[in-house]
């Protein structure tokens, strides 16, 4: 990810254009076969059943314990072949895994030799996806499934996305700006906000972006899943914070606290804006006053309202 801005004077700007920017944090698997769909829709906590629609579908791989080890992006891209994006960091892994999941089903399983990720995003962008040729290879535009209005996932060849932006008008941004209108949209990405084996996907509000079909069969990491929204176990959730200086925020991981407890943990951040994985308890104390402010590594950092909750 870019570095964090230093001041908020120096916070990338919020795009007023349709814009866009490649991701190269992020990276595409291909699994195809017959069996595609079936056999991701029984391991991804999301619901497949727009993808065969033609629309995406967001939700993870989780362990059997109802850890987040991959956030995926899913669409088709022709019949019986699925697109996922991954973690470029991770995508090995990915397929290490789904092909120990493999057993028989008649199903191929390999990196998308040759293509990119980029986004779109800003006022006037649609969320209506199709395919445009450019350079002779299709883009793939995915609406982004997590949020609406949030942008569009482009998928391609590096050559034919750059062709496409300038078909169609987009402004090439810093990718930093589309990581502040994530953060800003309370929107994790990556291992940055979702570290693998290390929280669960309530927590980490997949269940708020589309990404737990809680009506579907059984998936990797159901049981757990499932008993924390019944019984009400959710204790923390993510909010998007602001360093109350202006000042950059510390690295993912840095201990959030109250006082003289715990109250999360940061993750992603450009400049003084960020995510943190927080208790509800302390920062609702902390908001209202009824509690000890929340400070990382010294600096005093405020959590905005969340507005589903």
């Amino acid at each position: 990810m870019t570095e964090p801005a230093t001041t908020t004077a120096t916070l990338p700007p919020r795009p007023t254009v349709p814009a866009f920017t490649r991701l190269p944090a992020r990276s595409l698997v291909v699994v195809e076969g017959e069996d595609a769909l079936k056999f991701l829709d029984g391991l991804v906590s999301g619901d497949l059943d727009p993808v065969a629609e033609g629309r995406a579908c967001y939700g993870a791989l989780l362990t059997p314990q109802g850890k987040i080890l991959h956030d995926l992006i899913v669409a088709r891209a022709g019949e019986g072949r699925l697109l996922v994006e991954c973690a470029t960091g991770l995508a090995a892994d990915l397929i290490r895994r789904l092909t120990l999941y493999k057993l028989r089903a008649k199903v191929k399983i390999a990196p998308a030799a040759g293509l990119a990720v980029a986004v779109a995003f800003g006022p006037g962008v649609q969320g209506a996806g199709l395919a445009v040729q450019g350079d002779g290879n299709d883009v793939l535009q995915v609406p982004d499934p997590r949020r609406d209005g949030l942008g569009l996932r482009l998928w391609g060849p590096e050559a034919a996305l750059e062709a496409f932006a300038a078909d169609t008008g987009l402004t090439p941004v810093p990718e930093a700006a589309w990581h502040l209108h994530r953060i800003e949209a309370g929107v994790p990405e990556g291992p940055e906000d979702l570290p693998p084996e290390q929280g669960l996907a309530l927590e980490h509000d997949l269940d708020r972006l589309n990404g737990v079909a809680f009506d579907k069969g059984c998936y990797v990491g159901q049981e757990v899943t499932t008993r924390s929204k019944f019984r009400g176990q959710v204790r923390k959730r993510l909010f998007v914070v602001d360093a109350t200086d202006g000042a950059p925020l510390p690295a993912p991981g840095t201990p959030v606290m109250a006082g003289e407890r715990e109250a999360g943990q940061l993750r992603s951040a450009i400049g003084p804006v960020g995510l943190a994985l927080l208790r509800i308890d302390r920062t609702t104390e902390a908001t209202d006053g009824s509690g000890p402010a929340l400070t990382a590594q010294g600096l005093t950092i405020t959590a905005r309202p969340r507005t589903d909750g």
